[in-house]
């Protein structure tokens, strides 16, 4: 996971290469305390001495960042949650061949979900995909009168 680097007084983003074919650069979009700890240093170490901040301003956007935080994780745990509902439910997942690039779509039942570092996953034909690839959840019996013909 890439982080925010504070380089004078600004907030630089540390990249890091992506998997894709096109070797497009990839970074982070999140924050986390570190970081607004350090962007909260450098405010104070940058402001203007004729007009500081006063301790109100620091205490308001410490409690702004703690509600975002702490939404941020009722977000992930609904994520969670609804993961787990889609087990023995009937998914198409979205993947790509990794020698083209090229979108394929795989179906089967959610076997179990499974919790990385960098998100979360179920297993589809024992295979882990993102959750965020689910193109489609889809009810057994229509799968098995209209799709599967």
């Amino acid at each position: 996971m890439s982080s925010a680097q504070i380089v004078d007084g600004k907030v630089v983003a540390n990249y890091t290469a992506g998997t894709s074919l096109n070797k497009e650069m990839k970074g982070s979009d999140s924050l986390n305390k570190d970081a607004f700890l350090k962007i909260l240093v450098a405010e104070m170490q940058y402001q203007d001495p004729m007009q500081p901040s006063s301790n109100t301003d620091w205490v308001t956007q410490m409690a702004s960042f703690s509600q975002i935080e702490e939404m941020q994780g009722v977000g992930d745990t609904l994520k969670e949650q609804q993961a787990g509902s889609l087990v023995g439910k009937r998914v198409i997942v979205q993947s790509s061949i990794d020698t083209t690039g090229e979108a394929q779509y795989v179906t089967g039942v959610v076997q179990c979900t499974e919790k990385k570092e960098d998100g979360i996953y179920i297993s589809v034909n024992d295979m882990l995909f993102p959750v965020d690839n689910i193109y489609a959840v889809v009810d057994e019996d229509y799968y098995n009168s209209v799709l599967k013909k």
